[in-house]
């Protein structure tokens, strides 16, 4: 597969030919240089017309980072946001995982103290009408001063 070059038009051995790219796909390409510079390089599969970006590592070794039919605007916006080296940017589905942890953490405490409060009562009755004399209560005490508070 050819690696295309941020120039409108060069020679290329592998196609025994010259290759020119249309404006916009230049200016990916361009943009992908620019920002990456040898780092990451864009492939075009001739045969199924493919666009393939591939991460050059310093340890010799090529990574596919991501396959796509149309370079546009949204490539380019694809590769800076799979970027894991940006700094500004939070991975959505990070901050999605992340949130939904906190939400079932705060439902299981919800449902705990239920179910203690539940439990409480229970041993209180069946202790009450005899049922269970030697039925010895549990007492939640928290691990930690930040339990406590709440």
């Amino acid at each position: 597969m050819p690696t295309l070059k941020a120039i409108k038009t060069w020679y290329s051995a592998e196609r025994q030919g010259f290759m020119t790219l249309a404006d916009d796909v230049l200016g990916i390409v361009s943009q992908v240089r620019e920002l990456y510079g040898e780092r990451v390089s864009i492939e075009l599969d001739e045969r199924t017309g493919v666009f393939t970006f591939v991460e050059h590592g310093e340890d010799g070794t090529d990574r596919l980072i991501f396959q796509t039919d149309e370079l546009d605007q949204r490539a380019l916006d694809r590769l800076v946001l799979a970027d894991s080296h940006n700094r500004y940017h939070e991975d959505p589905y990070d901050a999605a995982e992340r949130e939904q942890d906190e939400l079932q953490t705060r439902q299981d405490d919800a449902y705990r103290e239920y179910i203690n409060q539940a439990g409480e009562e229970l041993i209180f009755h069946l202790q009450r009408e005899g049922r269970a004399p030697f039925l010895t209560k549990q007492v939640f005490i928290p691990r930690d001063v930040d339990d406590a508070d709440s």
